[in-house]
Parts: structure tokens; C-alpha cells; sequence
């Protein structure tokens, strides 16, 4: 047997579970974290979990419009930062 390829095996397979390990756990603590928010929002302020997703692929939408928007152009507009205000507040307040 090869000692060196037997420690190196078992050195990288610790290393593997680890990182799958680390991964579950923040994928199972983001759930978590959204499942209280959403549950918080429907107890505190009967905004029910549809409208919250709703609201977020709204966000998403236009994010992805603002992406498209801004790849079209080779160089920002001179009013970028007023432009990106008016698109954020747009998007917050109307849905």
C-alpha cells in the first residue's frame, strides 16, 4: 500500500465533506432566515407570502431591465447616479 496516497486520499476527502458540510448549513440557515421573514411580515403585517415574491421578482425584473439598459450603452450616461436613484426608487414604490 502507498501510504502518502492513502493520507492525500483521506486529506482531500475530509476536505470535500467539510465544504459540502459548510455548504448545507448556510443553505438551511438562509431557508430559515427567509421562512421568519416571510412568516414575520405575514403575522406582524398581513402581507401574505405571494406578495412578498411577487415584490421580489418584481426587484429582479428590473434589475435585470436596468443590466440590459446599461449593457447597451459603451459608456454610462453623465446623470448615472440620479439615473440608478430614479430606477432603485421606481422600483421600490411601484409594482
Amino acid at each position: 500500500m502507498n501510504l502518502p496516497l492513502i493520507i492525500g486520499a483521506l486529506a482531500v476527502s475530509f476536505f470535500l465533506m467539510w465544504g459540502l458540510l459548510s455548504i448545507l448549513k448556510t443553505s438551511f440557515q438562509t431557508a430559515l432566515i427567509v421562512t421568519l421573514i416571510v412568516f414575520g411580515l405575514q403575522m406582524g403585517l398581513k402581507i401574505s407570502p405571494q406578495e412578498v415574491f411577487n415584490q421580489i421578482s418584481v426587484f429582479i425584473g428590473g434589475i435585470g431591465k436596468w443590466f440590459v439598459k446599461w449593457g447597451t450603452t459603451n459608456k454610462p450616461p453623465s446623470d448615472f447616479p440620479k439615473e440608478s436613484l430614479q430606477w432603485l426608487l421606481d422600483s421600490v414604490f411601484n409594482t
